[in-house]
């Protein structure tokens, strides 16, 4: 039964992250299983924060190593690629409860050898709190609801390593926010250390070391994306309203860009945003057009199989609403924040495509779930469905 398991798992990171390429080397390919354990403490991010003792997180990732065929793995040192299932005890249970989080990763090394080196480790993905705002009469001001994104960004030392095993010690950070979908959502931080174990199935030696990257001259080639998508939110600060209604936001985007050695997707373009007819706190109502939002944007898509991690920041050329907004909900738009908040708009997120983008196709389809800010607050939670052509 365990080995049946393995073998389902093992199948889906391949069909996930590895398939759709001829080998053009020899695979090492490795599966495997990582326990960690890691202590820390939740960091206050608004006063009055409610007491917590010692964060204990229990994780388990599966995953596979040694990806040395596909011209993106050879360009980042051979990552590993994977899920990580955790489980945390907040500190304080009577306010924060327990949280869940299920977050696929990027393993990433920092030279060409597994011994005596670093990793730098990026999930994103989401979580579950078993007590939020609506849970525990007011105390948990952090998480608003019960589900929501994740983001970890780890910094890992190799301490140990066999030819079966890789004892890593490391630290880093966790941050859990619901996208601005149910207030108050102020967002869960906290700094963690802890030790890991990961245990391979068929690595190479310990002492084996990839050879120097043979500069291949893959052509750039040009693309240009069509996007819609739709969010929803509630209207406030961080800290409020409580309990209001959820409004849509749909938006529409076209970008144009360049992709570098066939995974790495630099884009610029235009996004418009409907935020729905809105009422004027002045007592006068805007317009739809009033309503809306126009920015320049650009971003950045790291394509690994069928999976994309995108990230974009752009700078808002219209937004009339957001003065009267802002002053409403968050005070003086005079302060620094204001002028970010109402400047910088940020996305964060995860594509799938249709087809694995090793292949190259001129046309590929793909969905999106993603976070979008201002300046880092969350504004609103979004899917996207979109188009993009090689030109």
């Amino acid at each position: 039964m365990k080995g049946k398991l393995l073998c389902t798992l093992y199948a889906i990171f391949y069909a996930l992250f590895c398939s759709g390429q001829a080998d053009s080397v020899k695979s090492h390919r490795s599966f495997f299983i990582e326990p960690e354990f890691l202590a820390g403490r939740i960091v206050p991010n608004y006063q009055q924060y409610p007491l917590s003792n010692v964060k204990e997180t229990m994780a388990l990732d599966f995953g596979v190593s040694n990806i040395d065929n596909k011209p993106w793995a050879k360009y980042y040192n051979h990552p590993d690629l994977g899920v990580s299932l955790i489980f945390s005890q907040l500190g304080n249970e009577n306010v924060f409860g327990n949280e869940i989080d299920l977050m696929p990763f990027i393993s990433l090394n920092t030279t060409r050898r597994l011994k005596n080196t670093w990793f730098f480790k990026i999930s994103i993905g989401a979580s579950y709190f078993t007590k939020h705002w609506a849970t525990n009469d007011s105390a948990n001001n952090a998480i608003g609801a019960s589900y929501t994104w994740a983001f970890r960004v780890f910094l890992y030392r190799s301490l140990w390593v066999t030819k079966k095993t890789n004892l890593r010690i490391g630290g880093g950070y966790c941050h859990s926010s619901d996208g601005h979908t149910q207030l108050p959502n102020y967002g869960l931080n906290s700094a963690l250390l802890g030790l890991t174990l990961q245990f391979n199935t068929n690595p190479p030696d310990p002492d084996f070391v990839y050879p120097e990257k043979i500069k291949e001259e893959i052509p750039k080639t040009y693309f240009l994306t069509l996007r819609t998508g739709i969010g929803f939110h509630e209207r406030g600060s961080p800290q409020g309203p409580i309990g209001g209604a959820k409004y849509g936001v749909g938006s529409a985007a076209i970008s144009g860009g360049i992709i570098f050695k066939n995974h790495i997707k630099v884009r610029a373009g235009f996004t418009y945003r409907d935020y729905g007819k809105l009422l004027d706190y002045t007592g006068l109502n805007y317009t739809t057009w009033q309503s809306s939002n126009i920015y320049f944007f650009l971003g950045c898509e790291f394509l690994i199989g069928h999976v994309g991690m995108d990230v974009e920041g752009g700078i808002n050329l219209y937004k009339p609403f957001f003065h009267d907004f802002y002053k409403k909900y968050e005070g003086s738009t005079t302060s620094t924040f204001y002028y970010l908040k109402s400047i910088f708009p940020m996305r964060l997120g995860l594509n799938y495509y249709l087809i694995n983008t090793s292949k190259n196709p001129l046309c590929n389809v793909f969905v999106g779930a993603n976070i979008d800010a201002n300046f880092g607050q969350a504004d609103f939670s979004e899917l996207s469905l979109g188009t993009s052509f090689r030109l």
